[in-house]
């Protein structure tokens, strides 16, 4: 395989085995197992009782069991969010009473005024919708951002070659979304006049304009933030796409199995994040994090991290949530945000229909998907802006969203490499040649800047090296391809003479 793809699969990888590591360690596997359980056994019961007819004792047992799961899941998954949020910071000792008997209340609760049911639910789905978006952002961010794997994608490329990875991509992708743009408009006008399709169509017109702007003019000044900003659009376009094939065609909006795939996908995201600091954790290596997280009393937390960091390496003020929740606290949101989505995915499945005598035919269960995908494609274009207004006024978040990479600017020219290589290839050139002048000439300025700084500064050794090394190297193979390049110039003069 190619670098790119290795990368890539790399990433996927390390997404699914970090986040089985995390997700089974002992710190968090009660929590994985209980939500697992509740899930798959609220489907199965869901799905047989759906395709039973009769009477009998059977039916009414598997229909009962059915609704009653139903119950456990929407209960567990407001005690996850609630709890997740607020009280998993504290020591395990105080909270974990507290969340079982909020559990079995919400049970008993939701199981004696169902009514109560369709609002929890509902609730719960847009919240997760609006966290997946979010989540969708923070993917593109640490494939395109990541040290390794982004320095491999930008690997070679000029920061200031003036435009993003694969920007033809994008190009195409926001003209076809612009196409289906205008379909939904022209839809909204003239065959059903609705206004929210209508506001959702000029929406979606604006985020394929944003996507160009930022391909043809932005790029210029952030290949790497704007780069991750177009692939967060190309990647949430499927919503749109789903919402045009279905108005087209005159079908029910629905959700698919692909929506709980990528549901699953993203808790295995979320969590990967957190595999090496559960790691230190249970190794006890990394004391320190179980103090701040369970035993430093909240004003000596804040006093130790404004003595830890600077200004600069404070984090942009949304990604402070996930550090007050902990990562404890952000897997169990995470988790009762997609029980809540679950339980409408459930609806959609089968002839239920626990929203109709709630909200009646404004929101029965296809209606909530109708409004939800139409509420994504506002939001989409909206979140792009709000990214880049605080690209301009937020240090903060110019560092987790544009991060440095190691782009080895050095390399030659995309052409001269291939001319380079065709020339070898042909026999012309031998390959030992430029091998040998590479390292002769990189490895020779990069030690010596490396044992200049090494002796100037012993305190910045690793960093002085690194960064001495690198500097000259790309200075000395720029040396070589440049001085190798007017060899064979006055080469080619001499042969014309």
């Amino acid at each position: 395989m190619s670098y790119v793809e290795k990368a890539f699969y790399k990433f996927i990888k390390n997404i699914f085995t970090s986040g089985f590591r995390v997700l089974f360690s002992k710190r968090y596997i009660f929590y994985t197992i209980a939500f697992f359980l509740i899930s798959v056994t609220s489907t199965i019961f869901y799905l047989i009782a759906n395709q039973l007819t009769g009477t009998e004792t059977y039916y009414t047992g598997m229909v009962l069991a059915a609704d009653i799961l139903i119950f456990i899941e929407l209960s567990v998954a407001v005690t996850y969010i609630v709890f997740g949020i607020f009280f998993v910071k504290y020591p395990i000792k105080y909270w974990i009473g507290p969340a079982l008997i909020t559990a079995a209340g919400g049970t008993v609760l939701l199981y004696f005024l169902p009514l109560i049911s369709p609002f929890v639910t509902a609730i719960g789905y847009f919240g997760w919708i609006l966290v997946s978006i979010f989540l969708t952002f923070s993917v593109q961010r640490n494939f395109w951002g990541n040290k390794v794997l982004g320095s491999i994608m930008f690997l070679g490329k000029q920061a200031n070659e003036g435009t993003i990875i694969f920007s033809l991509v994008a190009f195409i992708l926001s003209i076809l979304n612009a196409a289906m743009g205008g379909y939904l408009l022209y839809y909204s006008i003239f065959v059903d006049r609705q206004i929210f399709l209508l506001v959702s169509a000029c929406f979606v017109i604006v985020a394929a304009i944003l996507t160009n702007i930022i391909i043809f003019v932005l790029g210029k000044r952030d290949d790497v933030f704007y780069t991750i900003l177009a692939f967060f659009y190309v990647f949430s376009s499927f919503t749109l796409w789903k919402l045009t094939i279905y108005t087209a065609t005159g079908n029910e909006p629905s959700d698919n199995i692909g929506s709980i795939i990528t549901a699953v996908f993203l808790i295995f995201y979320t969590v990967s994040r957190y595999a090496i600091k559960v790691k230190r954790i249970e190794k006890g290596i990394e004391t320190e994090i179980i103090l701040i997280e369970e035993e430093l009393p909240k004003r000596k937390r804040k006093k130790n991290r404004e003595i830890t960091e600077t200004e600069e390496e404070k984090p942009w003020f949304l990604l402070k949530i996930p550090r007050f929740m902990t990562p404890l606290g952000v897997l169990m949101a995470v988790m009762g945000l997609i029980l809540s989505y679950h339980v409408t995915f459930l609806q959609l499945i089968t002839d239920n229909d626990i929203f109709y005598d709630v909200f009646g035919e404004v929101f029965d269960k296809n209606g909530l998907v109708y409004f939800k995908d139409k509420m994504a494609v506002i939001i989409i274009p909206v979140m792009m802006i709000f990214f880049i207004i605080n690209y301009q006024y937020s240090k903060r978040f110019v560092n987790y969203a544009s991060p440095e990479l190691f782009r080895y600017e050095f390399l030659p020219p995309f052409d001269e490499l291939i001319e380079r290589i065709d020339r070898i290839k042909r026999g012309e050139d031998s390959w030992k040649i430029y091998a040998n002048m590479v390292l002769k000439e990189g490895v020779k300025f990069g030690v010596k800047s490396a044992a200049t700084k090494v002796f100037i500064s012993p305190s910045k050794k690793v960093a002085g090296a690194i960064g001495g090394a690198y500097t000259k190297t790309k200075s000395g193979i720029g040396k070589v391809f440049r001085r190798k390049k007017k060899e064979e110039v006055l080469e080619e003069n001499e042969e014309e003479i």
